[in-house]
């Protein structure tokens, strides 16, 4: 369902007159046709068009009609939700450049970053980051986590219905063999739905489907590569459940420990789960916790906000 509810043509002429020190890099059709694979995506493009008002660039031609009139720009993920833009390097602009998943990136991000002056990479992942570009350069990286819209966040109390414990999502990459294995274990309800191989349900509907449980399984690869907090992560425990969540380095990081999730190893997994079965009560606290590191550090309005830093700690308007 698209977040501006008019036609990519119509948007895109209505930008040519358009006067604005921002920009927003992004393929608009993508936009539109809602090809995002997380709520993270659609509902951070919205807040930066509420918040910055920026000159919407879907291509190379559109920047170059625009770019003298820019200082601050901010570009989807290059490759998949936008297109790759030679930016002027004469002009005084701050360019950030999302980045999420490193591993299919090792072949040119760090090449069009120094080609193109990028001033920040936004990356959804910190050690995996460093993993793949142990070179990059730490005054050009911007830790920039997942985050749930602050309207998805559930307000109600959180109260016992059952101790089911579900799992979800895509399973055909190489990325998912432990998801995969905890599909298969005993006491675990898996469910077909992921953000790409079937996404059925539009944000809205897959909030109220999420919310409709207790405990939720947020697992992905045993493979360091792939050691990454999906937005699963978040979403699990912006409803209120309990995340049962794959250690990952970048955990802590992020304020995820014991007392706000249930974190879990390979070799530890079953006995976790059963633990939760037998007393899904004494987990209550735990995924209040969860909820309000949420509310506390992981929406999109925290995201805007740290996107209105980078640009004002250097323009200071």
């Amino acid at each position: 369902m698209p977040i501006i509810g008019t036609g990519s043509n119509t948007v895109i002429l209505r930008q040519w007159k358009k006067h604005s020190e921002f920009g927003i890099v992004i393929n608009w059709k993508f936009h539109l046709q809602n090809k995002w694979v997380s709520i993270f995506g659609p509902y951070l493009v919205k807040a930066i068009i509420e918040e910055f008002d920026p000159i919407i660039i879907s291509s190379q031609t559109e920047y170059n009609w625009h770019k003298e009139k820019l200082n601050f720009i901010i570009s989807m993920e290059p490759r998949w939700a936008a297109p790759e833009i030679k930016y002027d390097k004469r002009l005084d602009q701050i360019v950030c450049m999302l980045s999420s998943d490193p591993h299919n990136k090792t072949e040119w991000l760090e090449g069009y970053v120094q080609t193109n002056n990028i001033d920040y990479v936004l990356s959804q992942y910190l050690h995996p980051f460093y993993y793949h570009f142990p070179n990059f350069p730490a005054e050009k990286f911007v830790h920039f986590p997942w985050a749930v819209p602050d309207q998805f966040v559930l307000k109600s109390d959180i109260s016992i219905r059952n101790n089911k414990v579900i799992i979800f999502g895509g399973k055909k990459g190489k990325s998912y063999d432990l998801r995969n294995w905890c599909r298969t274990q005993k006491d675990i309800t898996n469910y077909p739905y992921s953000g790409v191989e079937n996404k059925i349900m539009n944000d809205m509907e897959y909030i109220r489907w999420l919310a409709g449980f207790d405990a939720i399984i947020a697992a992905g690869s045993s493979v360091p590569k792939y050691d990454l907090v999906t937005p699963k992560y978040f979403e699990i425990a912006s409803i209120g459940a309990l995340l049962i969540g794959q250690y990952c380095k970048d955990l802590s990081h992020l304020g995820f420990d014991d007392t706000n999730m249930v974190i879990f190893t390979k070799n530890n997994f079953v006995n976790r789960i059963q633990k939760y079965k037998s007393n899904p009560e004494s987990y209550i606290t735990i995924r209040r916790n969860g909820r309000e590191l949420i509310l506390r550090n992981h929406l999109i309005s925290h995201r805007v906000k740290t996107l209105r830093y980078l640009f004002y700690s250097k323009y200071s308007i």
